[in-house]
């Protein structure tokens, strides 16, 4: 449903911007994307941890939140520095550059998704795609409706992103009633496990993300 809706609105809009800005939303997307390997590679270390030990599950979650928004926040920073001062970006490019590298921020929230499929409760993470699907897709048609400029659409980018995180946090709020909040705090020794497990795949999503971006 993800695949076919987003292609549609996808041409919609790719024909709607044109190939200089359109092409442009691409290559931003795929930019941020180039140094997203650091949250990404914990992905699948993160749900092996969470059905190896149940007990720890909440020190699991917190400690690899926190790996995510440090491994972004490095990862933000890069790409404005890079875009910045080794790219021919003007000002306003690298404005937009730096919108779509912020909404990465939100993938921290991605530990609630690795969560869910650990305990075969996918289907709350397919509810939040779809209302974050349907938002974004509203959003895009009635910006092109209305002529919207190209910044309007990297913001639909960061309220994708955001709307989708909120879906998380809502469904795992309402239905995980055993989370505790006073074992939910960072783990240096869980810490260490992730990062030593996921650094291989870190590198290989780099070799990945460079290759298809090339």
């Amino acid at each position: 449903f993800r695949i076919i809706t987003g292609l549609f609105v996808s041409l919609w809009m790719a024909r709607y911007l044109g190939p200089e800005k359109f092409g442009f939303l691409s290559y931003s997307l795929c930019f941020v994307g180039l140094l997203g390997f650091i949250a990404a590679g914990l992905d699948g270390v993160v749900q092996k941890e969470l059905l190896k030990d149940v007990k720890s599950n909440d020190e699991v979650m917190a400690t690899a939140f926190w790996l995510k928004i440090i491994g972004t926040l490095f990862g933000i920073i890069s790409v404005f520095a890079i875009s910045k001062n080794f790219t021919s970006n003007d000002d306003y490019e690298n404005t937009l550059v730096l919108i779509v590298a912020s909404s990465t921020i939100f993938y921290s929230f991605k530990v609630i998704d690795y969560y869910f499929q650990a305990k075969v409760m996918s289907k709350f993470v397919v509810y939040a795609n779809i209302i974050s699907l349907f938002l974004s897709s509203v959003i895009k048609i009635i910006l092109i409706l209305n002529d919207a400029p190209l910044i309007a659409f990297v913001w639909v980018v960061f309220f994708d992103n955001f709307i989708l995180a909120s879906g998380f946090i809502y469904f795992y709020i309402k239905y995980n009633l055993t989370f505790r909040i006073k074992n939910s705090k960072f783990n240096g020794k869980i810490a260490i496990i992730l990062i030593r497990h996921s650094w291989p795949l870190m590198l290989t999503h780099a070799a990945i993300m460079i290759y298809m971006g090339i």
